[in-house]
């Protein structure tokens, strides 16, 4: 049975749309520089609209200036059930008394998303996930993380498009039987919409692997300084596209890395990760490349 599913998860749909009616989008624009979305994320924004006052929205004004924790804020919605948003197991960080989780069981119901909304909106959201579905067609990416994890996660992977808001962000959110990756079309240039899925699959490809590396080797990325975490989700990165795709790819990906990123040092992050696939026996990852950069 498939370790990676893609589908659109109505729950986190919801939460996406909370974003639209609140200042996320505005405050987006002012941290990541001046960008097109999606068409159905304006189309959302002009629907929500009229919600602007309601309790869900408003609890997620107050959080932006100390700064929203977008994984958080996702994961509270897939440990509720559907569509009530009761609990069904402890909620993360600020969101732990259930209040927030109410209110967005209640913006959905005033809102009636479903009936008058996303039944409309049900043809761009089919593209997406066929697109997705066209690349993510194994368990590649979910075995490559996990035998570099060492500890193989319980929960099986939810790979969703996300044609609204966060714009930019991929977000990682779990509960206790799914990882789910939100992830944005691919950006365009300039004020261009963003690229549809199949127009950037090496990068749907990196940056799924880069934020998944967060989450599955968390432990051993915990034990690396700051620049050294990135290192080696990098090569990772670098790793899978070189399996998923060609060296070619690859090798584009690295050079980024050592010009934009400033990491000269990526190649033998990269060495790191092969020699560890090849024999996994003895130190672990971290260990290994804190080794070799010393």
């Amino acid at each position: 049975m498939s370790k990676v599913n893609v589908q659109v998860v109505n729950r986190l749909r919801l939460v996406s749309a909370v974003l639209a009616g609140s200042q996320w989008p505005a405050y987006e624009q002012e941290q990541m520089g001046a960008h097109a979305v999606h068409p159905h994320a304006k189309a959302t924004r002009h629907y929500v609209s009229d919600y602007a006052d309601h309790p869900a929205v408003t609890t997620i004004n107050a959080l932006l200036p100390a700064g929203l924790d977008l994984s958080e804020l996702f994961s509270t919605a897939v440990r509720c059930n559907w569509p009530t948003f009761e609990p069904q197991e402890p909620l993360p960080g600020r969101f732990s008394d259930g209040t927030w989780a109410s209110q967005l069981g209640d913006f959905y119901v005033e809102t009636a998303l479903a009936a008058f909304f996303w039944a409309e909106q049900a043809a761009p959201w089919a593209d997406a996930e066929n697109d997705l579905r066209r690349i993510f067609n194994n368990d590649n990416l979910y075995q490559l993380l996990s035998q570099l994890s060492g500890t193989p996660p319980a929960q099986d992977l939810v790979i969703m498009p996300n044609l609204n808001y966060p714009a930019l962000q991929a977000v990682v959110a779990s509960n206790r039987d799914h990882i789910y990756l939100l992830l944005p079309p691919p950006k365009a240039v300039g004020e261009s919409p963003p690229w549809p899925y199949r127009d950037g699959v090496d990068w749907v490809l990196a940056e799924s692997c880069y934020q998944l590396s967060g989450f599955f080797l968390a432990e051993n990325l915990a034990r690396l300084a700051p620049r050294q975490q990135t290192l080696l989700r990098h090569a990772i990165t670098i790793t899978y596209l070189g399996q998923a795709q060609d060296e070619a790819s690859a090798l584009f990906y690295t050079i980024r890395c050592k010009k934009e990123d400033n990491l000269p040092e990526i190649n033998a992050a990269v060495d790191v990760v092969r020699d560890y696939l090849t024999n996994p026996a003895g130190a672990d990852l971290a260990l290994r490349l804190d080794t070799a950069l010393t």
